[in-house]
């Protein structure tokens, strides 16, 4: 099998239908970046007003750059994955396990272009996060230092600056969808990546100190699961982007 023989782009006409009912949400994904007129003898006034107005663009790069990896992705599903049964024991030929068991080579194919876009869809979307902190350091004019614990230190001054944008990003790590897109994320980044059938293997410390050692099927996450993720993902972006339209206008 060449893996390259299934790696397809979709044609221009076809990516809204792609998208098919997220079309909405992502058309209302983005911030508007009026033209502004600085006053060059004012340093302070020009230098906030060209680095929010920076901010903006980027946080629009970044929404364009998810959305795309979001039609591909969406467009290696739509092609066939037969994961739903991932497993099925007995196998067809008798096997004790038989691994998707529904799968031709072509969705095979299909499976690792989805998997390797949606990868990389996870760290586009924290990408996408990380740019509203910094376009509410630059708004609100906090001067946080882009360093380790930048989020930390710009929630700790949004506090006292704006008690509600404060409580509802604040409230953001325990919103479920948002709990799941992390645990998506560090698992494909730092651990066993969940779309791969992981060892089946596990050990269990017992109370007298021994250890029992045990093997199993594996675990896997279908592909629809992480395409129904990551629909509820945009919905959420939209949500988090309707909450910060107005606090990051250039208008005062």
């Amino acid at each position: 099998m060449d893996i390259y023989d299934y790696a397809r782009n979709p044609l221009k006409e076809d990516w809204q239908k792609i998208c098919g009912e997220k079309v909405e949400v992502i058309n209302n994904l983005g911030l508007s970046d009026p033209k502004r007129k600085f006053n060059v003898l004012n340093l302070f006034d020009g230098y906030h007003g060209i680095n929010l107005s920076y901010w903006i663009r980027e946080f629009n790069n970044r929404i364009f750059d998810l959305i795309t990896n979001y039609t591909l992705l969406k467009s290696y599903y739509d092609a066939g994955i037969p994961d739903e049964e991932w497993y099925k024991s007995p196998g067809d030929n008798g096997e004790s396990i038989q691994y998707f068991p529904h799968f031709k080579e072509e969705h095979f194919g299909n499976l690792y272009w989805f998997s390797f876009y949606m990868d990389s869809y996870y760290t586009r979307f924290e990408g996408v996060i990380d740019s509203v902190y910094h376009l509410v350091n630059v708004k609100y004019q906090f001067d946080v230092e882009t360093t380790l614990g930048f989020r930390i230190r710009v929630m700790k001054k949004l506090k006292t600056k704006d008690s509600d944008l404060y409580a509802y990003l604040n409230s953001l790590p325990e919103n479920p969808v948002f709990k799941e897109i992390k645990d998506f994320r560090n698992n494909i980044v730092h651990n066993f990546r969940p779309n791969q059938v992981d060892s089946g293997l596990s050990k269990t410390k017992n109370e007298d100190g021994s250890t029992t050692y045990s093997m199993g099927i594996g675990n896997y996450t279908s592909s629809s699961e992480f395409l129904n993720n990551i629909n509820e993902s945009l919905d959420l972006l939209l949500e988090i982007t309707d909450k910060i339209r107005e606090k990051v206008s250039l208008s005062e």
